[in-house]
């Protein structure tokens, strides 16, 4: 996972950690819908990992679905979207097609966000497009990989719902029952509820801090035998939502959603 900190600043660009990063400086605005273009050159601002980036801020609402796509002929294109308060919501390479950056994410506040134009490797440079439309409503659907941290194959933002599987070889907790992590950013003081639902197996949820302290559990809070947790955050930071199974050796499809 790339570290991103802005050089000749203190501001922090938030990764799977979260954090209380600024918003990084302005390069112009983007309207929902609109398309803007820009060069990336060797004046311009570089992360820690000295790629350089240009940045264009949207206002955006709670609940809004968006596509931000970034494009380019010139270099390998890489998005970043930023919250209002500089936490990172989501980060992309390729998903656009070919070395085009994609990401549909739903805005989990009304606010100002930021979306950076980076090139993936170091001293690329060129021109690039931005466009951002209103993304289709999100229906997240994961197979079980691609996380650095243990257990964690996506994540969630307010008002979505994901649906995963849960197997033999997905991670397990200490009383050897599988699971899957979704990683959820959130600030000191919301009330979120978080359901798992499955009518394969006895739904187990779990609210984790990044440390894995245990945070809040429920087994049968969301009828029958579907899991429910309403927990008011403790902290501004990311959290991992986990979806379990109450016995050994259960697995199987499951939902998970956040409001």
């Amino acid at each position: 996972m790339r570290t991103l900190v802005l050089l000749g600043t203190a501001v922090v660009l938030a990764g799977c950690g979260g954090g209380g990063a600024v918003a990084p400086v302005r390069s112009g605005t983007i309207a929902i819908p609109g398309e803007v273009s820009g060069t990336l050159t060797r004046r311009d601002r570089m992360l820690r990992d000295t790629t350089f980036y240009q940045a264009w801020s949207f206002f955006g609402t709670a609940g809004q679905n968006v596509q931000i796509d970034v494009v380019s002929s010139d270099f390998d294109a890489y998005a970043i979207l930023q919250g209002p308060g500089g936490n990172e919501i989501a980060r992309d390479d390729d998903a656009g097609g070919g070395t085009n950056a994609r990401i549909r994410a739903s805005l989990p506040t009304a606010g100002t966000y930021h979306i950076l134009a980076n090139a993936y490797r170091k001293g690329q440079v060129g021109r690039y497009t931005v466009r951002l439309s209103a993304g289709p409503s999100q229906v997240i659907t994961t197979g079980g990989s691609g996380s650095t941290m243990a257990g964690v194959v996506g994540q969630i933002l307010r008002g979505q719902v994901v649906q995963g599987r849960l197997t033999a070889t997905d991670a397990r907790l200490a009383d050897n029952t599988v699971y899957q992590a979704w990683t959820f950013y959130g600030q000191a003081g919301e009330m979120v509820t978080l359901d798992v639902m499955s009518t394969d197996f006895d739904a187990f949820a779990v609210i984790q801090d990044l440390n894995g302290n245990v945070l809040s559990r429920d087994d049968d809070a969301g009828g029958n035998l579907n899991a429910r947790i309403t927990f008011t955050l403790p902290f501004t930071g990311t959290f991992r939502l986990i979806a379990n199974t109450l016995r050994q050796g259960a697995t199987g499809a499951y939902t998970l959603s956040v409001r």
